[in-house]
């Protein structure tokens, strides 16, 4: 049974129920279903369906009924699951009523709604074809009007739903044009109309139209060329009439709860008849029941930041006022996170660039002027204590020393001549000789020994690309390699002007390195020096801290990175903006 059966002009008030009734029982295959009004406390009852009878209920379903009618109850009982659905009549203001239907298999949530819909928008229709004076032709287009409204609940998204709307409306209206507004930052927008495609708000008929919906919107009631009764002014309707050739429009509102979310404008030509009252009563009464699922349909369009914030701009639109509603309510969120970060304290803290440095560091220098003959090291590479880095040339000593050696065995073997001649002034020279080819081969020696460079403790090389200089000369003194020692490391703060009398000795911090940010290691606060180190950046101070943790293994001399140290607690606003503060003082000298 189609809902045009039901709403035969012919039936009384009880066939209509009746037949609601049985036809939702049809359609959902409930065994019982019986349509109630329940007020103060007493029953009446409107229509059942065959075989139905609310006497013969269960007495816990009747209890349920008559203690709680308002709201939607599912109760097994005796193999059966019934459901007390209350309905509400939103078209027609009314009293709702209460569908009880049972069936032995539950009705799931999209069958509840959808049986809710469905008798819903027959109430709603009956309730208009009862209060229509009018004719069959009336009654048709009241029927097509509420199958419009079951169009709508099939809808799943917004637009879509806007545009069958229009489109509907042109062709039972048979009007030029029809339109949808929709009410954003309290100013209407053009969503759809009937002539499809995408609807630009740049124009100056969109600006005039979207005018024209504000009147309506702001009044709360029809407005229309020709005047419309119980609209007051209708200045922006009678502008777009006057530009457009005279044309016949009026616009109604879109209503939920006492709200206008929205308005549709119809327009017709000049030479049209226009819409007379009772099309408009019957527009009236479709619009305020497709009006909440245009609402329902519209929350849910848009990305989730989009429905999040309208969300929350319903929540706050009786406190804030209706009018910059989101404007309002980000400043009061400002202020109020201010204020919070005036109360709430955090730790200071000072930070500070830093790089790690040693104790012992020692510069391996040429001992006497050569070339570099060998390199055993890289820098970075660590080295133990006695360990060959590099050797210097030797061949030039080697025959030096073959050389006085030679010199040696012949000055000891003339002394042993004139010793043995008798000549003691001969051998005297001739010892002397000896003495002095001694001490020359004692320098070769010596020399030679020191072509070996080698590491005096166990460090990490950090100066001396030595392999790129092989066979180059050196001179005497000049440094070749640097070697650091990696125990005892501390770190070298640079601290900031601004921040340095902040700090005290003794003050506990954490270091973390460029290279391994996620890493931290506490540091204790030793002195810093009284004199500052001018930069292009500003002044900074030198303060040196101690590692607490264990140095790790892939710590160098050299490595930079980050130091926090804790100063005291602080309000949060106070930590943002107090070298801002500053600034000011100084610019303003106050």
């Amino acid at each position: 049974m189609n809902l045009e059966d039901i709403l035969n002009k012919d039936n009384d008030p009880s066939d209509f129920w009746n037949k609601l009734a049985q036809a939702a029982a049809d359609d959902w295959h409930l065994s019982q279903c019986v349509v109630l009004q329940v007020e103060a406390k007493s029953i009446k009852l409107h229509g059942t369906s065959a075989g139905s009878n609310l006497k013969s209920a269960p007495l816990a379903i009747r209890k349920a009924i008559m203690d709680n009618p308002h709201e939607a109850q599912l109760i097994e009982l005796e193999g059966e699951y019934w459901l007390i659905q209350p309905i509400k009549i939103t078209a027609t203001g009314g009293p709702g009523l209460t569908l009880v239907a049972a069936r032995t298999s539950a009705l799931n949530e999209a069958e509840q709604a959808h049986l809710g819909h469905f008798v819903e928008v027959a109430a709603a229709a009956f309730s208009a074809q009862r209060k229509a004076e009018t004719s069959e032709n009336s009654l048709n287009e009241i029927s097509q009007v509420v199958d419009l409204g079951l169009m709508i609940g099939e809808s799943v998204h917004f637009g879509e739903a806007a545009i069958r709307l229009c489109n509907e409306l042109d062709s039972q209206l048979n009007a030029m044009r029809v339109t949808l507004g929709w009410r954003k930052k309290g100013l209407m927008e053009l969503i759809a109309t009937n002539h499809g495609g995408r609807v630009r708000n740049d124009t100056e008929t969109a600006a005039a139209l979207a005018r024209a919906m504000d009147e309506a919107a702001e009044q709360d009631c029809e407005v229309g060329i020709p005047p419309v009764a119980g609209a007051e002014i209708n200045q922006q309707h009678r502008a777009f009439s006057q530009s457009h050739g005279n044309c016949k429009m009026v616009s109604l509102p879109l209503r939920k709860d006492g709200e206008v979310h929205g308005a549709v404008t119809v327009e017709y030509s000049a030479e049209s008849e226009g819409m007379n009252q009772e099309r408009m009563d019957a527009l009236r009464v479709v619009l305020d029941l497709v009006s909440p699922q245009l609402v329902t349909l519209h929350d849910k369009s848009g990305w989730l930041g989009a429905r999040a914030w309208r969300s929350v701009r319903r929540r706050f639109a009786l406190l804030l006022g209706y009018r910059h509603t989101g404007w309002k309510l980000t400043g009061l969120v400002i202020l109020l996170g201010f204020l919070l970060c005036c109360v709430i304290p955090i730790t200071h803290k000072v930070k500070a660039s830093y790089i790690l440095r040693t104790e012992a560091s020692a510069d391996l220098t040429a001992p006497f002027s050569g070339f570099i003959d060998t390199v055993k090291v890289d820098v970075g590479d660590v080295v133990k204590a006695g360990q060959l880095l590099a050797t210097l040339d030797r061949r030039e000593l080697v025959m030096r020393k073959t050389e006085l050696q030679s010199e040696l065995d012949r000055s000891s073997s003339e002394a042993r001549k004139y010793e043995a001649e008798g000549d003691l002034s001969q051998m005297k020279l001739a010892q002397l000789a000896v003495e002095q080819a001694n001490a020359k081969l004692k320098v070769v020696s010596y020399q030679l020994a020191r072509t070996e460079i080698r590491a005096p403790f166990d460090g990490i090389i950090v100066e001396g690309d030595l392999k790129e200089r092989l066979s180059s000369p050196t001179e005497v003194g000049e440094v070749l390699l640097r070697i650091v020692q990696i125990t005892d490391l501390y770190g070298e703060l640079q601290v900031d002007e601004r921040d340095i009398h902040f700090l005290e000795q003794g003050m506990e911090g954490r270091i973390a390195f460029t290279s391994r940010p996620d890493e931290r290691f506490d540091v204790l606060l030793d002195t810093y020096e009284p004199v500052a180190i001018v930069k292009d950046t500003g002044t900074d101070f030198r303060v040196r801290v101690s590692v607490v943790d264990t140095p790790e293994a892939w710590w160098r001399p050299g490595m930079s990175g980050v130091c926090k140290i804790e100063i005291n607690k602080r309000s949060i606003a106070w930590i943002y903006l107090h070298r801002s503060l500053n600034f000011l003082r100084m610019k303003l000298w106050i």
